[in-house]
């Protein structure tokens, strides 16, 4: 008679199961240990999710974290990917300031051209004098035949009589007064008292600002002298022509912010009479004579149009 099998699980089970527990043991303590990139993580499960099709809000079940512990997510069915739309905001500029600046220099750089303009003209020199606007400078080209004797740095009397006349008006401003002088490229005579060109032009320059301090009462620390010699032509030097333009003395006058301040109070001129300021004595009254009157903190009745800088010419000018 056949021996009945015991009951139970076979023998090799005890073992199969010992060997289970000790990798799950084994696969529990890696994990345990185990540092997860997390970033990585999702980099990887993004890349087997777009090759299996699946569209970017599906998720994993349940995501690892850095301490090991894990926690659960529902899925959800895969829906097919639907474009997103998204709008783009154009960037704003800020607001331009320094074209601000700017601007006002522009304003008084066009009043002051405009005045020196008049004056050119009483005097009949607008096709002899050279005026020109650059960057919020102002510019004046005297010839040199009109300024000065060939070879020599003493002033003729019309420059002179020019410079008495424009002085007033350049005093008027508050910015830089640069007065440069400039030669052909003929060298001095071998009689010269000058070395060079470049002494020659330094000299005309010099002459230029001692007689506007000395004679006109204009400002020292605002003057600035240069003597270029030959260097900055504006002409060619091969003919008489071109030389002739090149020997010349430029006084270039400087705007700055502190003349004027753009919409600021006050009476807005027609370009003859200087802006009345807080505590002028003689507000203009538009033909640039003045009523002598105290201008003071007093306000004015009418409300005044936005203030354009202007500059005065002096009577008998």
């Amino acid at each position: 008679m056949a021996k009945k099998p015991a009951a139970g699980a076979p023998a090799w089970m005890a073992t199969f199961a010992d060997l289970m527990s000790l990798l799950l043991v084994l696969f529990v303590l890696l994990l345990t240990f185990a540092e997860m990139d997390v970033i990585r993580y999702k980099q990887i499960a993004g890349s087997v999710k777009a090759a299996f099709g699946f569209s970017q809000q599906d998720q994993l079940a349940g995501v690892i974290e850095l301490d090991g512990s894990i926690v659960g997510k529902s899925l959800k069915a895969p829906t097919p990917d639907t474009p997103r739309v998204v709008s783009e905001i154009p960037p704003v500029d800020p607001p331009k300031v320094e074209n601000q600046n700017k601007d006002s220099k522009e304003e008084k750089a066009e009043a002051l051209e405009e005045t020196l303009s008049s004056v050119l003209d009483n005097m009949g020199l607008q096709d002899q004098v050279g005026l020109e606007r650059i960057d919020g400078e102002v510019v004046m080209r005297f010839p040199n035949e009109l300024a000065f004797p060939s070879g020599s740095s003493g002033m003729t009397q019309e420059f002179a009589a020019i410079l008495n006349r424009v002085a007033p008006v350049i005093n008027q401003t508050e910015g830089e007064i640069q007065v440069a002088g400039h030669t052909d490229n003929v060298p001095v005579s071998a009689s010269s008292p000058y070395i060079s060109n470049w002494d020659l032009s330094a000299a005309r320059a010099t002459s230029v600002l001692h007689f506007l301090i000395d004679q006109n009462g204009t400002d020292p620390g605002r003057m600035v002298i240069q003597g270029y010699g030959d260097s900055r032509p504006l002409d060619t030097n091969d003919t008489p022509e071109g030389r002739a333009t090149n020997r010349r003395v430029e006084i270039t006058i400087e705007m700055v912010d502190t003349n004027y301040e753009a919409g600021a109070n006050g009476a807005a001129n027609d370009g003859q009479g200087p802006a009345p300021t807080e505590g002028d004595v003689g507000t203009g009254n538009g033909n640039g004579s003045g009523d002598g009157a105290v201008n003071g903190d007093s306000q004015s009745t009418n409300p005044a149009p936005e203030r354009r800088r202007t500059f005065s010419i002096p009577d008998g000018l």
